[in-house]
């Protein structure tokens, strides 16, 4: 399924390639973005499980998530991470609604870093095509993992 996926979305030798350097650009800041994503989540008391006592670890977690992400090789690994995801959100009650909300406003925190950094704009085109290959494929296997546990 996996492989299937990556090649629907074009993810080769080329997109890995460009999204371990996004990664050099993204990784000096994500921990701003990752704050001030928890700060937004915290003001929207979207969920109880994010709170004070939680938020320190959950900052850690989506920060080696992203990373990783970047540098993913997709094998079993990266997979049985993407269901854990799945099934903590479930456990929590967390809707897809406001999963997808949070990937989203994460993802314009990475595009505001990419467009203005003093990158040629076709790199900055590249890197933001390859965000979104990366995030497409992240959300897809999450959602239905996701998905599937909730039948269960």
């Amino acid at each position: 399924m996996i492989a299937k996926l990556l090649d629907f979305l074009d993810i080769d030798a080329e997109t890995r390639a460009l999204a371990s350097r996004l990664s050099d650009l993204l990784s000096p800041r994500v921990n701003d973005v990752i704050d001030e994503f928890y700060s937004k989540v915290d003001g929207s008391r979207i969920s109880p499980h994010v709170n004070a006592g939680t938020v320190a670890t959950l900052k850690v977690k989506q920060k080696r998530h992203w990373m990783a992400l970047l540098h993913s090789r997709f094998d079993d690994e990266y997979f049985d991470s993407i269901r854990r995801i799945g099934m903590r959100h479930r456990d929590i009650d967390l809707s897809p609604m406001w999963y997808v909300a949070g990937y989203m406003r994460l993802k314009l925190s990475f595009v505001e870093i990419i467009i203005r950094s003093d990158l040629p704009a076709v790199t900055k085109g590249q890197f933001i095509k390859t965000l979104d290959k990366y995030i497409a494929i992240d959300m897809a296997l999450a959602m239905s993992t996701y998905d599937a546990v909730i039948v269960d």
